[in-house]
């Protein structure tokens, strides 16, 4: 058999990454709050209120377009900040207000949430301690913020190349740990977690970076109620390390963090956060660095005679498919007794009673817009850029729901992002989380079961949404 007949008898002769090739814009801004606001939500914290800053909290801005023609625009949005305690100050007062400044659909916006717990609260109805009387302002300071970056990003506006890659990051560890006959909330050395990196490399026509990507789930808690320090956590030294190299906006995506979180937390010495960040960063490096070139794949293209029989690959140009398109779905699934007020104060009666304030709020306040009858209607957005999905919503699912998912669907690169738009700010806990009483599991207000119902969804709903590579 010749060399071509054995070349083209191979059963990869070709190594094709997933690509697109859009329009993007892409703008960046500072959103660090003053210093003295409210910025220790820990139940433990002796005061809320901050002295210093770690590292600035940072909002992105990335507007995508099928082609420079296309009317229709999706906005996906990254923030520093840690979660949105209500319908109203999430959906009303800051996402529909957005959309209607961009003149878009408020399904035409993702806001991925980085879940810092050191940052101040955006939910007016959380500014209760002390440093609130800055909160308002650094609240609408966010909002016309992102409403700027988003306008910014649109006059930025080119073709690029967006190549996507999975890569390994080992930040992230188990952090259901069982004690007694319940799990508490710290690293579990006996569980390996999820150490995928999806990476997408935003490029433009000319090579120039213009932005990455990053989806990685684990929960932003090294910094504990020591600290009095705003700081984004280990999303801030990972963004300096990506930065310096590219020079281009990192935009940090929340992954499936439920039950993950940093091995080393807790604590007050902000140098551990760095620690952790650069883990990510440099794992971000190394994914990037194995990455080829854009719009390009790998192809067998010569055998060759040496001291052994060589088979020589090269890099050829690639085509990338330019589709760009959203989906919003419902997943109905039944939720737990809904226990009043009162019944709530009763069951944690040994608990300080300020942190049961905070218990008490936060259950009432999801309940809105979220609850219909004996179901909770939670969110899910399907988004295809050329060759990858982002499945996003608005809860904190365990990490087996992208791994999962990711196994069933090994064709395309999956990014899996939780903590985006709302409402429903929710553990999707598995099974076995209730049967040992995790807090994710009183937290939630789903039954048992509904982690099992959403990963089965999901999968269906991937099957008709993902469209063969290269459409």
């Amino acid at each position: 058999m010749s060399f071509d007949e054995l070349i083209n008898s191979a059963e990869v002769s070709r190594v094709v990454p997933s690509l697109s090739r859009v329009f993007c814009g892409v703008a960046q801004c500072d959103i660090t709050p003053p210093i003295g606001i409210q910025s220790n939500p820990w139940g433990k914290s002796q005061s809320a209120r901050s002295t210093g800053v770690h590292r600035p909290l940072m909002a992105n801005a990335m507007v995508v377009k099928s082609s420079v023609n296309d009317k229709r625009e999706q906005f996906l949005v990254t923030l520093d900040i840690g979660w949105i305690g209500c319908y109203e100050c999430d959906v009303i007062k800051f996402r529909t207000r957005v959309v209607d400044e961009l003149g878009i659909e408020l399904d035409d916006i993702l806001v991925n949430l980085s879940q810092t717990h050191k940052g101040p609260p955006f939910c007016l109805h959380e500014a209760t301690r002390e440093g609130a009387e800055f909160v308002p302002a650094f609240i609408e300071n966010v909002i016309t913020s992102v409403i700027k970056i988003c306008r910014e990003a649109r006059t930025n506006l080119e073709e690029v190349n967006i190549t996507w890659a999975y890569g390994k990051c080992d930040l992230a560890s188990v952090r259901d740990l069982p004690l007694g006959d319940t799990d508490f909330v710290g690293y579990n050395p006996n569980v390996l977690a999820d150490d995928t990196l999806t990476i997408g490399r935003v490029t433009n026509l000319g090579g120039k970076t213009r932005a990455t990507l990053v989806n990685y789930g684990c929960h932003p808690t090294t910094m504990g109620w020591e600290s009095d320090l705003i700081s984004p956590d280990f999303v801030g030294k990972a963004r300096e390390i990506v930065e310096d190299k590219t020079s281009a906006p990192f935009f940090f995506l929340q992954g499936a963090c439920g039950n993950l979180g940093p091995r080393e937390q807790y604590v007050g010495d902000p140098t551990v956060a760095d620690r952790n960040g650069e883990i990510l960063g440099y794992a971000t490096l190394a994914t990037l660095a194995k990455m080829f070139p854009p719009a390009s794949e790998y192809r067998l293209t010569e055998l060759v005679r040496s001291g052994a029989d060589l088979a020589k690959w090269t890099l050829a140009p690639a085509e990338a498919s330019a589709t760009v398109k959203r989906e919003r779905l419902t997943v109905r699934m039944k939720h737990k007794e809904l226990l009043s007020e009162e019944k709530m104060r009763a069951n944690w009666h040994d608990v300080e009673p300020r942190i049961v304030d905070t218990r008490v709020q936060k259950q009432l306040g999801i309940r809105f817009n979220y609850v219909d009858g004996e179901y909770v209607n939670h969110p899910v957005w399907l988004w295809q850029i050329g060759d990858a999905i982002m499945i996003a919503h608005c809860g904190e699912a365990y990490f087996e729901m992208q791994v999962e998912l990711r196994r069933r669907h090994p064709d395309r690169v999956i990014m899996f992002m939780d903590m985006t738009n709302g409402p429903g700010y929710v553990y999707i806990p598995t099974r076995s989380a209730y049967e040992r009483n995790a807090y994710q599991s009183w937290q939630t207000l789903l039954a048992p079961g509904s982690f099992e119902e959403m990963l089965t969804f999901l999968d269906e709903a991937l099957q008709s949404f993902s469209v063969t590579r290269g459409e």
